[in-house]
């Protein structure tokens, strides 16, 4: 029987294999620890981990106070691509990072499928 991390990696697999334009991905906790992640090798998990959950933090907030209510998704472009946070139930975030060319209505569509299957395995 799979272990707890081997199933949420085992999803962070599915996900990079659905999009060759999704180049990592990690579950983070909203407190900013790693839980799981599939990044490159360049990227260092703890300072993503770190900033996710501090940009989660600023997207809450701007969102109670312009909107009313908490957010689900927040992105943010650059020019080489996309940093991606979605809510995994209340306590933990789905980062994923993706190439400048990524069809963005795919990639959501992909990432609402692999959020429910964190929840069962968080």
């Amino acid at each position: 029987m799979a272990t707890r991390t081997e199933k949420i990696q085992e999803v962070l697999r599915s996900l990079r294999t659905a999009s060759p334009d999704i180049i990592g991905s990690a579950v983070v906790s909203t407190e900013g620890f790693i839980i799981a992640s599939l990044l490159p090798s360049q990227i260092d998990e703890e300072v993503v981990s770190a900033m996710a959950a501090a940009m989660l933090g600023v997207s809450q907030r701007i969102s109670s106070e312009l909107m009313g209510a908490a957010p689900d998704q927040t992105y943010v472009r650059s020019e080489k691509g996309y940093v991606i946070l979605n809510a995994v139930g209340a306590e933990s975030i789905l980062i994923v990072l993706t190439t400048a060319e990524a069809k963005l209505g795919l990639v959501f569509l992909d990432i609402k499928r692999r959020v429910a299957e964190l929840v069962q395995a968080l």
